[in-house]
């Protein structure tokens, strides 16, 4: 399944970056979905699809880098992809860009998170990455509620409301 975002009505030849990423919803067994908070931003784990890697050897890549979790192939099941159009992105050398970042959705149940095994990048030690988990009536409002200062914060914010809306319409019907 694809859904798309394009509240500005991009065109691809206004689009000046385009950009790859795999994420999870990792479903604890007491009905907790796990977040990461990376520079004050919650987001679903996951990250960027390298060259040559595709979007469900990078999801359990990232999961390994950053939950210290090994999965397997089988344990993940593809969801969806949202491409999302955006306008005047805010990158973090303070200029801007209109991109099209394709991101890969996978579900799989949440496996105990070990920390000794993680192996998270400097940016993401420097921006205080840690995780929590969130009950699924309140995680719509506590991403909602994150007041962060950070400019892509709204960027998230729609991306993550738009893939949970999808997920909870996949899992509740």
């Amino acid at each position: 399944m694809f859904f798309t975002i394009n509240e500005n009505n991009l065109q691809l030849n206004e689009i000046q970056e385009f950009s790859s990423k795999s994420r999870a919803i990792l479903l604890s067994s007491d009905n907790k979905i796990l977040l990461a908070n990376y520079g004050g931003i919650f987001l679903l784990p996951g990250g960027k699809v390298d060259n040559l890697e595709s979007p469900k050897e990078a999801i359990i890549r990232e999961l390994k880098e950053e939950t210290g979790i090994g999965y397997m192939e089988c344990e993940l099941n593809y969801m969806a992809c949202l491409k999302y159009y955006q306008k005047d992105y805010p990158k973090r050398d303070s200029s801007f860009c209109n991109r099209l970042l394709k991101t890969y959705y996978f579900t799989g149940k949440l496996k105990k998170i070990n920390l000794d095994s993680q192996n998270l990048t400097d940016k993401e030690r420097e921006g205080n990455f840690h995780f929590a988990l969130f009950d699924l009536e309140h995680i719509e409002q506590i991403v909602l509620n994150n007041n962060s200062n950070n400019p892509r914060n709204i960027y998230f914010q729609k991306e993550f409301l738009t893939i949970f809306n999808i997920y909870r319409k996949l899992t509740f019907k």
